[in-house]
């Protein structure tokens, strides 16, 4: 706080604090002291005078003490003029493209670790039947995640594997899955042979005829295309088709 001493300007510091004149003792004037203490004193009323606007403004205008107290701590914000306004709507748009820029790299990255994880479990594929069906249910989960690959397993276990691992029962989620695959076979041209090996060989398992009542309505659809692709091998093939559509009633 500035203040007068022997009609000279001073500066009165807190408790313990020396006395500062802006005139020393041999009478010369100590202009940059001076200005600091004007543009303090000067600093101070201008914080005073916009912290009491302030005040008078937000007490119609405050919906609470705490919106009352954030507005008297903006007090000395000056708005935004229009080039800092273009300028924060430049970065928002480089921020943006960025952002947009790590979620394609996100995705790419993803994309790939999904492919070197097919081409993994590619190179591991099983390269002998499961003489389990605890063995059967593990490779066709852990390594056929597609209907292709889904069709390699089976063509590698042929359908004499049916009454041998499943002799007490079949798991419905396998059996539907394996009529998908069959279904792909036939879409993809395989052997009508193979799909009547299968088919056969599944009609053949434990507790065959309960689980076929929990087949979905895809399925069930799936099992007439096989029978309709049976029966366009004619011949023998009809009679075959027609014992299976009862089968899978």
């Amino acid at each position: 706080m500035s203040t007068f001493v022997n009609d000279l300007p001073v500066r009165v510091g807190g408790a313990g604090s020396a006395v500062t004149s802006v005139v020393d003792s041999s009478g010369n004037l100590n202009v940059s002291l001076l200005k600091t203490e004007i543009k303090s004193d000067l600093a101070s009323d201008a914080t005073y005078k916009a912290v009491d606007a302030m005040k008078k403004k937000a007490i119609h205008t405050a919906q609470s003490y705490d919106e009352f107290k954030n507005f008297v701590a903006c007090a000395e914000q000056k708005p935004l003029d229009r080039g800092e306004m273009e300028s924060l709507k430049q970065q928002k748009g480089s921020w943006s493209q960025q952002k947009t820029r790590s979620e394609l790299s996100k995705k790419r990255s993803k994309k790939l670790s999904k492919k070197n994880a097919n081409l993994k479990l590619s190179l591991s594929f099983p390269t002998s039947p499961p003489d389990t069906s605890m063995k059967f249910d593990r490779d066709y989960r852990r390594h056929c995640p597609t209907l292709p690959l889904k069709l390699r397993y089976l063509s590698l276990c042929t359908s004499s594997i049916c009454p041998k691992i499943w002799s007490t029962e079949i798991d419905v989620s396998i059996l539907g899955s394996i009529i998908d695959t069959l279904v792909h076979c036939i879409l993809e041209g395989g052997e009508r042979d193979f799909v009547v090996g299968w088919m056969k060989g599944l009609k053949g398992c434990g507790r065959f005829k309960l689980n076929v009542c929990f087949l979905d309505d895809g399925q069930v659809k799936g099992v007439e295309k096989i029978v309709e692709f049976i029966v366009e091998g004619g011949g023998e093939y009809v009679d075959i088709a027609k014992e299976l559509r009862e089968e899978f009633k």
